[in-house]
Protein backbone atom coordinates (compact mmCIF):
# COMPACT_ATOMS: atom_id res chain seq x y z
CA UNK A 1 0.00 0.00 0.00
CA UNK A 2 2.91 1.81 0.89
CA UNK A 3 4.84 1.57 -2.63
CA UNK A 4 1.72 1.96 -4.30
CA UNK A 5 1.31 6.17 -2.36
CA UNK A 6 5.20 6.43 -3.19
CA UNK A 7 4.54 6.02 -6.78
CA UNK A 8 1.41 8.12 -7.09
CA UNK A 9 3.22 10.73 -5.10
CA UNK A 10 6.22 10.73 -7.82
CA UNK A 11 3.88 10.36 -10.90
CA UNK A 12 2.43 14.08 -9.67
CA UNK A 13 5.59 15.58 -9.03
CA UNK A 14 6.42 14.74 -12.45
CA UNK A 15 3.76 15.88 -13.77
CA UNK A 16 3.93 19.22 -12.41
CA UNK A 17 7.37 19.67 -13.38
CA UNK A 18 6.37 18.95 -16.76
CA UNK A 19 3.54 21.71 -16.86
CA UNK A 20 6.21 23.70 -15.46
CA UNK A 21 8.50 23.12 -18.41
CA UNK A 22 5.74 23.65 -21.10
CA UNK A 23 4.16 26.41 -19.99
CA UNK A 24 7.02 29.31 -20.66
CA UNK A 25 7.11 27.79 -24.37
CA UNK A 26 3.26 28.25 -24.78
CA UNK A 27 3.70 31.77 -23.24
CA UNK A 28 6.95 32.07 -25.77
CA UNK A 29 4.74 31.17 -28.95
CA UNK A 30 1.79 33.29 -28.07
CA UNK A 31 3.97 36.33 -28.10
CA UNK A 32 5.88 35.74 -31.10
CA UNK A 33 2.49 35.30 -32.72
CA UNK A 34 1.01 38.45 -30.84
CA UNK A 35 4.55 40.28 -32.02
CA UNK A 36 3.85 38.62 -35.79
CA UNK A 37 0.14 39.51 -35.92
CA UNK A 38 1.14 43.65 -34.97
CA UNK A 39 3.63 43.60 -37.46
CA UNK A 40 1.75 42.67 -40.28
CA UNK A 41 -1.15 45.40 -38.78
CA UNK A 42 1.76 47.98 -39.49
CA UNK A 43 2.64 46.64 -42.85
CA UNK A 44 -0.78 46.64 -44.09
CA UNK A 45 -1.56 50.16 -42.77
CA UNK A 46 1.56 51.55 -44.49
CA UNK A 47 0.82 49.64 -47.29
CA UNK A 48 -3.32 51.13 -47.49
CA UNK A 49 -1.64 54.96 -46.47
CA UNK A 50 0.22 54.52 -49.40
CA UNK A 51 -2.30 53.35 -51.67
CA UNK A 52 -4.66 55.96 -50.92
CA UNK A 53 -1.50 58.57 -51.53
CA UNK A 54 -0.86 57.25 -54.92
CA UNK A 55 -4.61 56.89 -56.14
CA UNK A 56 -4.64 60.41 -54.87
CA UNK A 57 -1.79 61.90 -57.54
CA UNK A 58 -2.94 59.97 -60.35
CA UNK A 59 -6.31 61.81 -59.66
CA UNK A 60 -4.72 64.87 -59.51
CA UNK A 61 -2.86 64.67 -62.42
CA UNK A 62 -5.66 63.44 -64.96
CA UNK A 63 -7.93 66.09 -63.45
CA UNK A 64 -5.06 68.79 -63.51
CA UNK A 65 -4.22 68.69 -67.15
CA UNK A 66 -2.56 72.12 -68.30
CA UNK A 67 -2.96 73.32 -64.32
CA UNK A 68 -0.67 76.22 -63.34
CA UNK A 69 1.38 75.90 -60.23
CA UNK A 70 2.33 78.57 -58.37
CA UNK A 71 4.34 78.61 -54.77
CA UNK A 72 3.32 79.42 -51.58
CA UNK A 73 1.93 82.46 -51.21
CA UNK A 74 1.76 83.61 -54.81
CA UNK A 75 -0.77 84.24 -57.31
CA UNK A 76 -1.90 83.16 -60.48
CA UNK A 77 -3.96 85.87 -62.18
CA UNK A 78 -4.06 84.21 -65.57
CA UNK A 79 -1.71 83.73 -67.88
CA UNK A 80 1.32 81.59 -67.56
CA UNK A 81 2.80 83.49 -64.67
CA UNK A 82 2.72 84.03 -60.88
CA UNK A 83 2.49 87.13 -58.69
CA UNK A 84 3.76 87.82 -55.31
CA UNK A 85 2.13 90.82 -53.25
CA UNK A 86 4.03 92.22 -50.82
CA UNK A 87 2.69 92.82 -47.62
CA UNK A 88 5.61 95.17 -46.46
CA UNK A 89 6.91 98.33 -48.14
CA UNK A 90 10.57 98.07 -49.28
CA UNK A 91 12.69 100.65 -51.40
CA UNK A 92 12.91 99.87 -54.95
CA UNK A 93 16.41 98.48 -54.53
CA UNK A 94 15.09 96.22 -51.71
CA UNK A 95 12.29 94.90 -53.55
CA UNK A 96 14.30 94.21 -56.64
CA UNK A 97 16.28 91.96 -54.09
CA UNK A 98 14.02 90.49 -52.62
CA UNK A 99 12.36 89.43 -55.90
CA UNK A 100 15.39 88.30 -57.32
CA UNK A 101 16.01 86.02 -53.66
CA UNK A 102 12.62 84.09 -55.35
CA UNK A 103 13.95 83.56 -58.91
CA UNK A 104 11.70 86.75 -59.78
CA UNK A 105 11.55 89.62 -60.44
CA UNK A 106 9.50 92.98 -60.27
CA UNK A 107 6.44 93.50 -62.61
CA UNK A 108 7.35 93.85 -66.10
CA UNK A 109 4.63 95.62 -68.48
CA UNK A 110 6.12 94.88 -71.59
CA UNK A 111 2.52 93.72 -73.71
CA UNK A 112 -0.68 94.93 -73.26
CA UNK A 113 -2.25 92.49 -72.58
CA UNK A 114 -0.01 92.49 -69.41
CA UNK A 115 -1.11 95.94 -68.68
CA UNK A 116 -5.03 94.69 -68.90
CA UNK A 117 -4.26 92.43 -66.23
CA UNK A 118 -2.36 94.40 -63.88
CA UNK A 119 -5.35 96.87 -63.98
CA UNK A 120 -7.34 94.42 -62.71
CA UNK A 121 -4.63 93.99 -59.71
CA UNK A 122 -6.40 95.10 -56.20
CA UNK A 123 -3.31 97.11 -54.77
CA UNK A 124 -3.13 100.59 -55.53
CA UNK A 125 0.21 101.71 -55.23
CA UNK A 126 3.35 99.64 -56.31
CA UNK A 127 6.88 99.60 -57.66
CA UNK A 128 7.29 98.22 -61.12
CA UNK A 129 10.51 96.58 -62.85
CA UNK A 130 11.46 99.88 -64.75
CA UNK A 131 13.80 102.26 -63.85
CA UNK A 132 16.16 105.81 -65.26
CA UNK A 133 19.80 104.46 -65.03
CA UNK A 134 22.15 107.58 -65.36
CA UNK A 135 25.09 105.56 -66.34
CA UNK A 136 23.02 104.42 -69.00
CA UNK A 137 20.60 107.68 -69.82
CA UNK A 138 18.01 105.74 -70.30
CA UNK A 139 14.78 103.83 -68.96
CA UNK A 140 15.53 99.63 -68.49
CA UNK A 141 13.73 97.09 -67.12
CA UNK A 142 14.20 94.93 -64.26
CA UNK A 143 15.74 92.01 -66.20
CA UNK A 144 18.22 94.08 -67.70
CA UNK A 145 16.28 94.99 -71.06
CA UNK A 146 15.80 98.78 -72.62
CA UNK A 147 12.37 100.11 -72.47
CA UNK A 148 11.25 100.38 -76.09
CA UNK A 149 9.26 102.82 -77.40
CA UNK A 150 5.97 100.98 -78.76
CA UNK A 151 6.22 99.73 -74.70
CA UNK A 152 5.42 103.48 -73.46
CA UNK A 153 1.87 102.99 -74.50
CA UNK A 154 0.60 102.76 -70.70
CA UNK A 155 2.99 105.62 -69.67
CA UNK A 156 0.82 108.96 -69.96
CA UNK A 157 3.67 110.79 -67.80
CA UNK A 158 7.33 111.13 -69.26
CA UNK A 159 10.49 111.05 -67.10
CA UNK A 160 13.82 111.42 -67.80
CA UNK A 161 15.70 112.12 -64.56
CA UNK A 162 17.12 108.68 -62.00
CA UNK A 163 14.31 107.59 -60.38
CA UNK A 164 11.85 104.38 -59.84
CA UNK A 165 8.75 103.87 -61.67
CA UNK A 166 5.84 102.67 -60.18
CA UNK A 167 1.98 102.18 -60.57
CA UNK A 168 -0.46 104.68 -58.59
CA UNK A 169 -4.15 103.77 -59.38
CA UNK A 170 -3.30 102.51 -63.27
CA UNK A 171 -0.91 105.58 -63.91
CA UNK A 172 2.52 105.64 -64.22
CA UNK A 173 5.02 108.01 -61.72
CA UNK A 174 8.14 108.24 -60.78
CA UNK A 175 9.88 108.70 -57.65
CA UNK A 176 13.10 108.68 -55.77
CA UNK A 177 14.30 105.19 -55.52
CA UNK A 178 14.43 105.29 -51.84
CA UNK A 179 11.37 105.54 -51.22
CA UNK A 180 9.34 103.06 -49.66
CA UNK A 181 6.25 101.24 -51.45
CA UNK A 182 5.00 97.81 -51.94
CA UNK A 183 5.92 96.14 -54.67
CA UNK A 184 4.68 93.09 -56.80
CA UNK A 185 7.00 90.04 -57.81
CA UNK A 186 6.11 87.71 -60.86
CA UNK A 187 7.83 84.64 -62.41
CA UNK A 188 6.68 81.87 -64.71
CA UNK A 189 4.26 79.51 -63.43
CA UNK A 190 4.71 75.82 -63.29
CA UNK A 191 2.51 73.53 -65.73
CA UNK A 192 1.39 70.23 -65.50
CA UNK A 193 1.37 68.47 -68.77
CA UNK A 194 0.93 65.77 -70.44
CA UNK A 195 3.42 64.14 -72.21
CA UNK A 196 2.83 61.65 -75.59
CA UNK A 197 4.94 59.51 -77.26
CA UNK A 198 3.76 56.36 -79.79
CA UNK A 199 5.19 53.98 -77.13
CA UNK A 200 4.26 55.30 -73.84
CA UNK A 201 2.62 58.27 -71.51
CA UNK A 202 3.83 60.00 -68.76
CA UNK A 203 3.53 62.77 -66.69
CA UNK A 204 5.73 65.50 -66.30
CA UNK A 205 6.23 69.00 -64.91
CA UNK A 206 8.28 71.89 -66.75
CA UNK A 207 8.54 75.47 -66.70
CA UNK A 208 6.47 76.95 -69.02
Amino acid sequence: MTEEVTYANLKFENCHVMDNITEPEDTKEKGHHTSSCSWWSVVLILFTLFLALLMGLVTLTVLCQNCVLCPANWRWEGGDTCYYFSTEEKTWEQSDKFCSSQNSTLLLIKEKAKWELVKQFDKTSYWLGLSFRTEQNGWFWADNTALKEEQRFWARNRYSTPCCAYLYYKDFYCQQCKEKKYYVCEKLAIQLERGNNHQREDWFVRPK
